[in-house]
């Protein structure tokens, strides 16, 4: 059995007065947890905060974090930053 975890925190956006102040520390918490109660290794577990949680960077983790997983995997995504709904037409 494999675990695996992408956490991504975002505290920091481009937008003026969209800035938050606890989702770098959620998932830095979440690591925490992770790591102290259900057995993660830190080489399971990536981090994505503020500049780095791109687009770009978020797909590659999620890549990472399904690649080659089995059944009884344990795989984690963790989001916390603003969210958003976009409908395409």
């Amino acid at each position: 059995m494999a675990n695996r975890a992408l956490l991504v925190g975002v505290n920091k956006y481009k937008i003026a007065g969209s800035d938050l102040s606890g989702c770098v520390n959620d998932v830095t918490n979440m690591r925490d947890i992770l790591l102290k109660y259900f057995g993660f290794k830190t080489k399971d577990i990536r981090l994505l905060v503020d500049e780095r949680a791109t687009k770009k960077t978020i797909i590659e983790g999620l890549n990472w974090l399904v690649n080659k997983a089995k059944s009884n995997d344990r795989l984690l995504f963790h989001f916390s930053g603003h969210g958003s709904q976009r409908v395409q037409g």
